[in-house]
Formats: C-alpha cells, sequence, structure tokens
C-alpha cells in the first residue's frame, strides 16, 4: 500500500488462476482508499466485492469483472474502523476470500 500526495490510500490486489488474492489481507486508516485489481490469470475471470452483511459498515462499491491479463480500479471511503471481508463471488466457495482491516 502507498499513499498518493492527495492522502488516498492506493493498494494493489493481485489475482491469478489459482483462486487467491494477494494479499488476502491488508490494513488501511480511515479515509479515501483506490484499490486496484490486477489480473495475472491466463484463463480465469474474477471480480472483487465487499461480502455482504460484513463489516461494521456495507461498501458497495465493488469491481464486477476483470478479464485475464486485465485490471480494474474502484475508489471509495471508509469510516468506520474494523475488519471487512472480500471475496471473489464467482469463487468465494472455493475459499478466494480476504479482509481489509480499517485502523482506529
Amino acid at each position: 500500500m502507498s499513499t498518493a500526495p492527495d492522502g488516498t490510500q492506493d493498494v494493489v490486489v493481485t489475482v491469478g488462476d489459482d483462486y487467491v488474492f494477494l494479499p488476502d489481507a491488508f490494513t488501511v486508516s480511515p479515509g479515501p482508499v483506490r484499490l486496484t485489481l490486477v489480473s495475472q490469470a491466463a484463463q480465469l475471470t474474477h471480480n472483487f466485492v465487499f461480502s455482504p452483511g460484513q463489516g461494521p459498515r456495507t461498501i458497495t462499491e465493488q469491481i464486477p469483472i476483470v478479464a485475464p491479463g486485465d485490471e480494474a480500479t474502484m475508489e471509495f471511503t471508509v469510516t468506520d474502523p474494523g475488519e471487512y471481508g472480500y471475496e471473489c463471488s464467482f469463487h468465494a466457495a472455493l475459499g478466494q476470500v480476504g479482509v481489509m482491516t480499517v485502523a482506529g
């Protein structure tokens, strides 16, 4: 993770053909976040959504689809400290899940 000059926290999460997020856990501070999902997959399509009903507050922003070799970015703001689960809804049953912690 890095912080842009405007204070936005930049997070990069990578996916491949193995049903995992790298990293599968990261920590941010309250404030604006820019998350980029980078696909290094040769075959699998992925997405990035915050797991419904998890976390102190609902985060509705998402990356609906990333094809093999592509990337996509979403921006959101977090205010409430705690753990927010995220997943690839296509592969959550196969264990492609993670946790974003908002430090408080």
